[in-house]
């Protein structure tokens, strides 16, 4: 069955740079968040898309930084642009903090998102211990997190989405279980859960380089991912991807009970879209789209992209047109990241002149099969007749399993 197609529109802005932070973003001031949100609107009036879209994303950054009015427009361009589905998941990320400077405003921001038709919420809480908070450069608190979940409740949102980050420097493993079960008190639908990674160019980075901290070793990130996963599961949350968690069904439905108690429900559909090679949109500075089996990256400098945009041009640095390899190892190997794996019948082998079926895999991966079934011995991989698939112990190893099909 045909997919429909997602869109990613990304807002390059934030209060302030975080001490781990690798991502495309900065802070900005009032005319250069006006000036990209028209930027934006006219990239969204060059995009072309005949396929149904049933998901929109707000990345950064943080989009929150952005008016709710601006937020609006862009929605507005959205769907003047492109079919939207009338149960289209349209998420927008938000740090605590940014939503209002009180009770009253933030709840004015969340209830305006609700307005203009955002269904889902996502959070970077990434952790309740205030100390740990400050050590990461986030600019809320453990209590300005309750107080905005608590007024999205109010706001009507039923779809959240919390994420912690793990295996920061100094922090225990019980410091770490401690962030998972309060975070899981605020009873999100959906919980992201992410190992820290000191990526070059970061406060944190240049800290390790010059020997001031130490990076967490494997052995104790591994342990912390592990107790981690078993406590979420404890606590009904249903394991769908290597770093994602969903809400199980029987845990559904219990802030409106308007929801049919399906746990689909409470995946990240767009995000999903990723792991499953469905076609999306990106949509600004930096962002990434796959299209038409093509996968293509927006410029990068804020400069470039809107001088792009102004001279009538998509803003499109680099793109690849996949090639039927392509096509068959990234639909494995981006597979792999979910719990239920890949199936033999949705890999698209007759691109190869093969069938979709385990015959057709194991003859396109003659030579990856010989590993992959000593990984299958040492327990880290399971191969029957629908599909292969991770084990527990298998996601610790991922990137050189998935490495023998790219």
């Amino acid at each position: 069955m045909k997919e429909n197609t997602g869109i990613y529109i990304h807002i390059p802005f934030c209060v302030r740079k975080c001490n781990y932070c690798a991502f495309l973003s900065a802070p900005s001031d009032e005319r250069t968040r006006e000036e990209y949100v028209q930027s934006l609107i006219n990239e969204i009036g060059m995009r072309s898309v005949t396929d149904v879209c049933d998901t929109v994303y707000f990345g950064g950054g943080t989009p929150s930084v952005l008016k709710p009015e601006q937020i609006e427009r862009i929605l507005d361009s959205v769907r003047t642009q492109f079919s939207i589905s009338e149960d289209a998941e349209i998420t927008i990320e938000a740090n605590p903090g940014t939503l209002g400077d009180d009770n009253d405003s933030a709840l004015s921001t969340l209830k305006s998102y609700r307005r203009m038709g955002i269904n889902r919420l996502s959070m970077g809480v990434q952790s309740m211990d205030d100390d740990r908070l400050k050590y990461l450069g986030r600019i809320h608190d453990s209590e300005s997190v309750k107080r905005d979940i608590a007024l999205a409740r109010e706001a009507g949102f039923d779809n959240i989405n919390l994420d912690i980050i793990f295996s920061v420097p100094g922090e225990t493993l019980e410091e770490a279980m401690e962030d998972i079960r309060q975070i899981a008190e605020l009873e999100p639908e959906h919980i992201s859960f992410y190992s820290l990674q000191l990526e070059e160019g970061t406060p944190l980075f240049e800290q390790w380089e010059s020997g001031a901290i130490e990076e967490v070793s494997d052995d104790v990130d591994r342990e912390t991912y592990h107790r981690g996963c078993s406590m979420l599961k404890a606590l009904g949350y249903e394991q769908y991807e290597i770093s994602n968690f969903a809400r199980m069904a029987e845990h559904d439905g219990q802030h409106d009970g308007q929801h049919d108690g399906q746990c689909d429900d409470r995946r990240s559909r767009h995000n999903s879209k990723y792991w499953s090679m469905t076609p999306y949109v990106g949509i600004g500075l930096g962002a990434s789209g796959f299209e038409h089996g093509t996968r293509y990256r927006n410029l990068t400098k804020l400069s470039d992209y809107e001088a792009a945009i102004r001279d009538g041009k998509l803003p499109v640095e680099e793109e690849h047109v996949n090639t039927a390899h392509d096509n068959i190892s990234e639909s494995v190997f981006l597979g792999l990241r979910r719990i239920e794996g890949v199936k033999f019948a949705d890999v698209p082998l007759e691109e190869a002149g093969l069938t979709r079926d385990e015959k057709g895999f194991r003859q396109y991966y003659k030579e990856a099969m010989k590993d992959a079934h000593s990984f299958e011995e040492t327990g880290h991989l399971i191969i029957d007749d629908e599909g292969i698939r991770l084990t527990e112990t298998g996601i610790d190893i991922s990137n050189s399993i998935m490495a023998l099909f790219v």
